[in-house]
């Protein structure tokens, strides 16, 4: 039995290889059969606790059976319509993600995926703002792979290789980083600054449409803006509404409860003008929405912008119940002071901020909001062999950050307390030995 297992994974990689695109790049050579709450299974009969999350996008963990059960009843009702008449989910999914946007935020256009998100959120500032053609970004920031998410995107220069000429009028300049800076204090005030001057020196501010952030940076290293001594977002925030630039907050990884509130720009007590999210919405299923006042999102007249399969009916069913499961277990409340115990776990066992280990020799540092953590570690190599080694405890983590020296812990956010701490535990344990 076992053979032929081997065999079956032997022949299913082979043919992966031959005819799926080698673009795809996929971190475990393993087949995945099934999923279960925080496992997946595999054609060879491995369980494996998957703290990825599919990349922060089971947040109940994978087919949570309320999800599935909400899914299939939909799918004997109506599987698709596209804009050819209105459905009752795609009403009812708007108004309730009206009720936890922050904010006066309260409309929405449903996509696909959180790249589809991110360019119909700057197809939008620029018909909002007219005439303004430019848009501020950040450097590390992870926007999609799109042509113009790609342009607003640069966590690794992958992404961009051979791509060029890309969308016009970007321009990127530096995300403030407290965790490596060599005055974590004063970071939040240089980045600040170095927005003023750009525009004393070459961007006019009324040419530029709007500013896209990760409130949390997410491929670029899970590092959330600055809230101390500066609130970073809220002084971002002034400056947007001092020049007229929408301010959009991508919250494609970290929105939908991953933080410990339902969008990590709540922590910063900030009304943004656009937020995008995906990823977790659909529990699985692929839905991207952006959403903004109904004011302003009353400048896109009908047909100005389109989805044939945005807020799918199959889609938006697993995510009006991912979102009511949500409510009804305080899993963001879990999530939070979970989170928080977490953290300061890992902080006092790794951190540069005054851990123990090895006699008081740093190990990693820590930083995040919730159940998005990054640890980071002195090189790729290491970061490397930890992944490597928690696969062979049956564990799946991924790495991070232009360097790919981070890693990123994203476990659903319903997952066992007790599971939870032991995994973190044997990863401890494998950062220290490595």
């Amino acid at each position: 039995m076992i053979t032929n297992n081997t065999t079956n994974l032997k022949d299913l990689l082979a043919k992966d290889e031959q005819f799926l695109s080698s673009a795809l790049y996929r971190v475990f050579h393993v087949v995945a059969e099934r999923g279960e709450g925080s496992y997946i299974y595999s054609t060879d009969g491995m369980k494996y606790l998957d703290l990825t999350c599919g990349i922060g996008v089971t947040q109940l963990g994978h087919c949570h059976p309320e999800v599935v059960k909400a899914a299939q009843a939909q799918m004997e009702k109506l599987m698709h319509i596209s804009c050819v008449t209105h459905h009752q989910l795609n009403i009812t999914l708007a108004e309730m993600l009206s009720k936890i946007l922050p904010g006066e935020i309260n409309n929405t256009f449903f996509c696909n995926s959180g790249a589809e998100a991110v360019d119909g959120s700057i197809k939008f500032s620029r018909r909002v703002n007219k005439g303004r053609p430019n848009t501020i970004c950040f450097r590390g920031a992870f926007h999609g792979r799109t042509i113009g998410g790609t342009s607003l995107s640069s966590s690794k220069e992958l992404h961009r290789r051979h791509y060029d000429p890309l969308l016009p009028g970007v321009n990127i300049v530096d995300y403030p980083n407290c965790y490596t800076a060599k005055e974590p204090e004063k970071e939040a005030s240089r980045v600040l600054e170095s927005i003023e001057k750009l525009f004393k020196s070459s961007l006019p501010p009324d040419s530029v449409s709007a500013m896209i952030i990760e409130p949390v940076l997410g491929e670029g290293g899970y590092t959330p803006a600055p809230l101390k001594p500066i609130n970073f977002m809220k002084e971002l925030r002034t400056i947007c509404s001092k020049h007229g630039i929408l301010l959009i907050c991508d919250e494609v990884q970290s929105g939908i409860g991953r933080t410990g509130k339902w969008f990590a720009i709540e922590h910063y007590g900030v009304e943004p003008d656009i937020i995008t999210m995906a990823k977790g919405l659909g529990s699985g299923l692929p839905i991207g929405a952006f959403s903004a006042k109904k004011e302003i999102m009353s400048e896109m007249p009908p047909g100005s912008h389109g989805s044939t399969f945005g807020g799918n009916p199959v889609s938006c069913a697993a995510a009006v119940k991912t979102l009511e499961v949500m409510e009804r277990d305080k899993v963001l409340d879990y999530v939070s002071k979970t989170g928080t115990e977490l953290m300061k776990h890992l902080d006092s066992e790794l951190s540069t901020k005054g851990g123990s280990t090895s006699g008081g020799k740093s190990k990693a540092n820590v930083r995040g909001l919730g159940f998005m953590i990054g640890i980071e570690l002195a090189s790729k190599e290491i970061a490397e062999k930890i992944i490597q080694d928690c696969f062979k405890e049956k564990m799946l983590i991924l790495s991070a950050g232009a360097e790919q020296n981070i890693i990123r812990f994203i476990p659903p956010l319903n997952i066992e307390k007790d599971l939870l701490f032991n995994a973190v535990d044997k990863i401890i344990d494998l950062i220290k030995k490595a």
